[in-house]
C-alpha cells in the first residue's frame, strides 16, 4: 500500500485506504453521496492530484 494513501486513510478514520478498482460512495461538494469506482487518473487522460483519489460516478460517467 502507498505510504500516502495510508496517512489519508488514517486522517478519514477509514478502516483502509480505497484501492484500484474498489467501489466507493463518494462526496462532492452540493451533490449528495453517489456510487463510484476507483480509477487510475493516467487511464483518462488526467494528471493526478496530491492527497486525493481519481474516481468515476457510475450513471453520470463524469470523473
Amino acid at each position: 500500500m502507498d505510504p500516502a494513501a495510508n496517512q489519508v486513510a488514517r486522517g478519514n478514520k477509514w478502516t483502509r485506504a480505497p484501492q484500484l478498482g474498489d467501489l466507493v460512495l463518494a462526496k462532492v461538494k452540493g451533490y449528495p453521496f453517489w456510487p463510484a469506482k476507483v480509477s487510475r487518473p493516467e487511464d483518462w487522460n488526467q494528471e493526478p492530484a496530491p492527497r486525493k483519489f481519481f474516481v468515476l460516478f457510475f450513471g453520470t460517467r463524469e470523473m
